[in-house]
């Protein structure tokens, strides 16, 4: 398996005390480093991070592990891996402004509840260490909302037979966790995009790592001119909603276009509608235009039946090809799915990232054929039918302004 298309991608609880298997297992425990590097949120303590289940590395990363990256790029990195992601970057100090405080501290509470003796709710202004956190935090609670959206059935995952290239792996279906690495400058995120991947590219990317079989996401926070701790916040939502769907019964192969950038879209619209980003590829002239409120801009496209519809767009088959309404739109059936059918589009979802040939091997051939019949099969729909539910439910449910 290849390269994922490059692309440009544009609170919440934590369930650490739920989390299963040990995340480190099988891993020697690092040395504590020395007190001034040390992880303001849990002081590196052993103790902590066993009840936590985190730890701050060493591990595998990418094409190598953390230390090499350490050692070969002369860049320091902070770390921090979870049930099931691997996390690093670098994290720049952040002052909470006055009007969010009240919603950070919601997430500053769990880390408190974890770590009492070195965090405290009422902090205003965010260290690297305790960004690296929140990440850690979110990305989990957005792990749990993936499962519960996709209809999981989390039994199946797992390196046996009867399930080989079918959910094979125990993240969702890949046999290692899902990766994840911020820089803060566009310079040695280059170098390290040409040195691991071999390409020079400085826009946000996901990858897909064969060698380890996982999914990987990168992006530097010069590019996109990212500010405020929410935008981070929804980059990071926006490319792991494409690796855990595509990750969604073992990446083999690639989803419509809309499913995956509606449910991409999706996670930043719940989250902050402030920030948005949009998929493409490499030469494409779309643009994101600066939008929050989408709902009222997707009900006036319907009231004037100029919405592209599921037909149009179940034939898409590349970033190119999707506008800058038909981002609003892919959203809009997104949401309408997720809202109002949420058990039958998880039926939906996993036939088609079930679907096999003759041989019992994945096939990601005639999915516009795969999508009508999982419409019919799932939600009971025609395609035609499955239009006419969709701009009934934004006509009743979106506001008009």
């Amino acid at each position: 398996m290849s390269q994922l298309p490059s692309f440009v991608l544009a609170a919440t609880a934590l369930f650490f005390s739920g989390l299963g298997a040990a995340v480190a297992s099988g891993q020697e425990s690092a040395p504590l480093p020395p007190k001034k590097m040390r992880c303001t949120v849990c002081g590196h303590d052993p103790e902590l991070l066993k009840v936590a289940k985190i730890h701050h590395g060493p591990f595998e990363f990418a094409r190598s592990n953390t230390t090499k990256i350490k050692d070969e790029f002369t860049w320091a990195p902070i770390w921090i891996e979870t049930e099931h992601f691997r996390i690093g970057g670098e994290f720049p100090k952040w002052k909470i402004p006055i009007k969010e405080i009240k919603a950070y501290r919601k997430e500053l509470s769990k880390l408190e509840e974890l770590f009492p003796e070195f965090v405290a709710q009422k902090t205003k202004v965010l260290d690297p260490w305790l960004r690296l956190h929140l990440i850690a935090l979110r990305m989990e609670e957005f792990y749990r909302i993936t499962v519960e959206s996709f209809g999981a059935d989390l039994s199946i995952f797992g390196d046996t037979p009867e399930h080989h290239l079918r959910g094979r792996g125990l993240y969702l279906g890949e046999t290692n966790k899902y990766e994840v690495l911020v820089f803060e400058d566009k310079i040695t995120y280059r170098e390290f995009m040409t040195l691991t991947w071999g390409l020079a590219y400085v826009k946000p990317q996901r990858w897909n790592n064969p060698e380890r079989d996982c999914l990987w996401y990168g992006l530097n926070l010069q590019e996109d001119e990212v500010q405020h701790d929410q935008h981070l916040h929804n980059l990071l939502l926006h490319g792991i909603a494409h690796n855990l769907m595509d990750g969604y019964m073992h990446y083999s192969f690639e989803l419509p276009v809309w499913i995956r950038e509606g449910f991409a879209h999706w996670a930043e619209q719940r989250n902050d509608p402030r920030f948005n980003t949009f998929c493409t590829v490499e030469g494409s002239l779309h643009e994101g235009k600066e939008l929050a409120r989408w709902a009222p801009a997707v009900k006036k496209m319907v009231q004037r039946d100029e919405a592209t519809s599921f037909a149009s767009l179940l034939r898409r088959t590349s970033y190119a090809e999707l506008g800058w309404e038909d981002h609003l739109v892919a959203w809009s059936k997104m949401d309408f799915l997720l809202s109002a059918k949420p058990i039958e589009f998880g039926q939906f979802l996993t036939a088609l990232c079930s679907k096999v040939d003759d041989k019992g091997l994945p096939d990601g051939s005639n999915l516009g054929d795969a999508q009508r019949t999982g419409f019919q099969e799932a939600f009971g729909w025609s395609v035609l039918k499955a239009e006419k539910e969709w701009q009934a439910w934004v006509l009743e449910h979106y506001p008009s302004k």
